[in-house]
């Protein structure tokens, strides 16, 4: 197989040589090292003792959902933990946590967003969890991946006071069609097309060639497909991820404002390219939900796409229904003038324990829930977990074709802004990035900069006075 050399990007960021194909994932980065010891560590004593029915005065567990989505998740826990424990469980729905903390039905735990964690916190309603992480001999720092444990549950950040743990964790990644990018006759004429092999993309760029080089009219093929702004689904928009991964953000990181880190070049370089690689989707497809894409992928209507990695096991069904062969990734990074960058969105569920609830009952269901018989059963059932061990140990990498990337999509991660004004922050970006990559006609720079400037005002005087400015 023809091999793709050249510059790639480290997860911290540093670029790095690599020499690759599609064919064998080990060697362009994204397997993990694997826990040999995995069931032997179950057995040496990794496992708690189960919950004795009736230990936190007889009471059973409420588990409190702000996130429609994660319900199924929780309720099909919630049934397992009466199952094994005895102990009643009940499973509530909130819309957020009422002005004066009492105007939702009181619990023990909260699962909700990683954008929702703040809310509560800010409100008084979830425990601090740092003495608990500090004192549990089960569910304690060493047992998350830091990164997640403190983009989903830090605040404010870098204040280094965690509020929620991981509950459930999806990433964007990239699915491709392994028939066609793994043909030696394709690679042979897209070497000579580039001037280099077909292979994993190492930057954006590299991305970009390969979606033009797999657009063909003649037979209905895109090159690549993904979420639009205009859809169903407009935050599995990568373009937080391009921006992230030209070294730009929304907020700048010691500013904490959107003025002078989202109206820089940095931004402007990553929406530029986003655009350029836009121009290889279907016809409409700024339009396209989470389920377009699946469709597209599925049927082989693109030849790679964009979309979460919840996704990924329903498009694996339908490309087998059409005899079509996938393959997965993390999705690349970029090396600009400014130096190498790579981050991935990401979307994290986080449980916190509500001051309003029982501590007791509360830490019996996150000691049951982190051991790793129950994180590994809840890969299996297809979530992701957010014990290290699982995601290191053998038993969940060979679960399925996807799992050796998540784990290192969710070490580089990133979010938007957390907190009460995330929904508007966001819809303000959006609004920005659509007026830049959308049109048909190229944005001039001056024209660019105009959006952008007009954009991170706004996103300014969203978060000083939660209103948009005109």
């Amino acid at each position: 197989m023809t091999q793709l050399k050249s510059d790639r990007l480290s997860s911290n960021g540093t670029s790095i040589r690599s020499s690759s194909t599609f064919p064998c994932p080990s060697l362009f980065g994204i397997l993990l090292p694997v826990t040999v010891l995995f069931f032997f560590l179950l057995a040496c004593g990794c496992t708690t003792t189960p919950v004795i029915p009736g230990v936190s005065g007889g009471a059973g567990v409420i588990i409190l959902v702000d996130d429609p989505s994660a319900l199924p998740a929780v309720q099909e826990l919630s049934r397992e933990y009466e199952n094994k424990t005895g102990v009643s469980v009940s499973v509530k729905q909130v819309n957020g946590p009422g002005e004066d903390g009492a105007s939702h039905p009181q619990g023990d735990l909260l699962i909700a967003g990683i954008s929702r964690i703040p809310v509560y916190a800010t409100k008084g309603q979830l425990e601090p969890l740092n003495t608990y992480l500090n004192s549990s001999p089960d569910v304690n720092w060493s047992v998350f991946e830091r990164p997640s444990l403190t983009m989903v549950g830090e605040y404010p950040d870098r204040s280094g006071s965690i509020y929620a743990l991981p509950f459930n964790q999806d990433a964007l990644g990239i699915v491709y069609r392994s028939d066609l990018l793994d043909d030696p006759n394709e690679s042979a004429a897209f070497c000579l097309t580039y001037g280099y092999p077909l292979g994993a993309p190492g930057s954006y760029k590299e991305l970009a060639d390969i979606a033009e080089f797999f657009s063909r009219n003649e037979s209905h093929l895109a090159g690549i497909g993904f979420a639009g702004l205009n859809g169903t689904d407009p935050i599995s928009s990568p373009w937080f991820s391009f921006v992230s991964s030209y070294g730009s953000a929304v907020y700048g990181s010691s500013s904490g404002v959107a003025t002078g880190t989202w109206n820089s070049s940095r931004t402007a370089s990553a929406l530029r390219a986003m655009r350029n690689i836009s121009r290889y989707e279907p016809a409409g497809a700024d339009k396209w939900g989470d389920k377009d894409v699946a469709d597209a992928l599925g049927s082989g209507a693109i030849a790679t796409g964009i979309t979460w990695f919840s996704q990924f096991p329903g498009i694996q069904v339908t490309a087998q229904e059409h005899n079509l062969s996938l393959g997965y990734l993390p999705l690349p990074g970029e090396i600009t003038d400014e130096g190498s960058f790579r981050a991935i969105t990401v979307r994290i569920d986080g449980v916190g324990i509500l001051k309003d609830g029982s501590r007791d009952r509360a830490e019996d269901f996150l000691t049951w829930f982190y051991s790793p018989e129950v994180q590994l059963s809840f890969a299996e059932s297809g979530y992701q977990p957010a014990l290290l061990t699982v995601l290191d140990s053998y038993p969940y990498m060979s679960m399925n074709p996807f799992n050796q990337a998540l784990p290192e999509s969710m070490r580089i991660g990133v979010s938007t802004e957390k907190g009460e004004h995330t929904e508007a922050v966001r819809h303000v970006c959006e609004e920005a990035v659509q007026a830049i990559v959308s049109p048909v006609g190229n944005v001039s720079p001056e024209e660019m900069f105009q959006i952008l400037n007009r954009s991170a005002s706004s996103i300014d005087s969203i978060k000083k006075s939660g209103i948009s400015s005109p």
